[in-house]
């Protein structure tokens, strides 16, 4: 009678979880690309400061796909994305033939690109949000500012090695690893003297990077730095 009683339970609690196991696949199954975009908007919403944030998920034509996270395009733009010291305005992110994490999307809310066959990215950086990521900025130099000249940064301010003196530094902008972009300096001096290697590579390495695109949304990838008269132009190929 016992043996029997137990042999109950189990059957019991044996079709209580398969029941379970059910409703959580057809829970997980409920995968639609309005779906996926909203919780990509809660997710960009907790971690960046947005302005005007528009996305749109595009599904292949075949469920199969949206299922397992993998979306013909995802796109997002805004007219300003900040998180943090750094603000990039008018920004356009589109990635073709996306694939998600989609258990971490549904699960933990995290938005986790597992591949992405193409990215076509373009934003801005103006010279007063450059400023003010300077302003945040632990180096040596007092007072960094950054000005644009001829197609060129200039930054100045006053160095602190030993006492004050006034330091300017003229370059460009290089990106490194399609993600970073860093100042390379053309002309450093401080008092109209050039500045030693040794210090000048321990500023550099506070200064950069500027811009790190890997903490954007999707990661897309950067190809062009162009120095306008008022801002900084991003943009993939």
């Amino acid at each position: 009678m016992v043996s029997c009683i137990r042999g109950r339970w189990v059957t019991r609690a044996c079709s209580v979880l398969a029941l379970v196991a059910v409703v959580a696949m057809l829970a997980h199954a409920a995968v639609t690309a309005e779906g996926v975009r909203n919780r990509i908007s809660q997710k960009i919403r907790s971690k960046f400061k947005v302005t005007n944030l528009v996305i749109k998920v595009v599904p292949f034509q075949s469920d199969y796909w949206t299922q397992r996270g993998r979306f013909q395009a995802i796109v997002i733009s805004a007219d300003k994305i900040e998180r943090k010291a750094i603000a990039i305005r008018k920004v356009y992110i589109k990635g073709f033939d996306v694939t998600l994490d989609i258990e971490d999307l549904y699960q933990e809310g995290d938005v986790e690109t597992k591949s992405c066959k193409k990215t076509s990215f373009s934003g801005r950086v103006y010279k007063d949000d450059l400023n003010k990521l300077l302003a945040l900025k632990k180096t040596s130099i007092k007072n960094l500012r950054v000005e644009f000249e001829d197609n060129k940064l200039v930054f100045t301010g006053t160095y602190n090695f030993a006492f004050g003196h006034n330091l300017r530094m003229v370059g460009v902008l290089k990106v490194e690893n399609r993600t970073k972009i860093n100042f390379v300096p053309t002309a450093v001096s401080v008092n109209g003297i050039p500045l030693p290697a040794g210090p000048l590579r321990s500023v550099l390495s506070k200064l950069n990077p500027l811009f790190d695109s890997s903490k954007v949304p999707l990661k897309p990838k950067i190809d062009q730095v162009n120095i306008e008269s008022d801002y900084v132009l991003l943009k993939s190929k």
